[in-house]
């Protein structure tokens, strides 16, 4: 195993963001669209960045779009991502995930969560930030290999897992930062005017 492997880090974009009512990946805080700002706080921390999502928003980063045969959501996405990215770059152990939506996220995310031997997921005091996550594509294969098996002996109509299972499942590790806000998600109109409004008061 390569004792250096690459840091690769893919930035989660393709939700529907039904609730913002556009794509939150081109949303503008502060005049720059969050795809450009999640691009720019993390491309001096990753040696190779990705695109979940079905366009690169003229970024011209690549993108690694979400195999139809895998389940819905996140976990569908980091499924496809683990057994792509061997192919994409075989120097590569694991990845680190993280919401395109999430402008405040610590500027150490990527060397803490990329450090733990085998999985790992952030925390808060108060809540698991699963979607900020360190992936081994090793355990990610084998845990999508047993739920397709799985899958073949249960219904068709069952609901596509969650990120919480797939934290379980990959007996993943968790890394802990003090700070709330720092995993604040922009999901509605009213997070964009508090994120607005934080930027402000930080300038002052």
């Amino acid at each position: 195993m390569n004792d250096n492997p690459p840091v690769c880090l893919v930035i989660l974009a393709g939700g529907q963001s039904l609730r913002m009512g556009q794509d939150k990946a081109t949303i503008r805080l502060d005049g720059a669209r969050l795809i450009d700002r999640a691009i720019a706080r993390y491309q001096s921390s990753a040696d190779r960045i990705w695109l979940s999502a079905e366009s690169d928003f003229d970024t011209g980063i690549d993108i690694i779009s979400d195999d139809p045969d895998m389940p819905g959501g996140p976990v569908g996405a980091i499924f496809t991502i683990a057994a792509h990215l061997p192919i994409l770059c075989p120097e590569a152990v694991g990845f680190v995930t993280i919401p395109v939506d999430a402008p405040f996220a610590p500027d150490d995310l990527i060397p803490r969560l990329s450090a733990v031997p085998g999985c790992s997921v952030a925390q808060s005091p108060r809540q698991l930030h699963p979607v900020f996550g360190y992936w081994r594509c090793d355990i990610v294969r084998d845990v999508s290999e047993t739920y397709r098996n799985n899958k073949q002996t249960e219904s068709l109509h069952q609901p596509a897992p969650s990120l919480q299972w797939l934290v379980r499942q990959c007996n993943s590790q968790l890394v802990s930062w003090p700070d709330e806000q720092a995993f604040m998600n922009i999901n509605t109109p009213e997070d964009l005017a508090l994120a607005e409004a934080t930027i402000i008061k930080a300038q002052i």
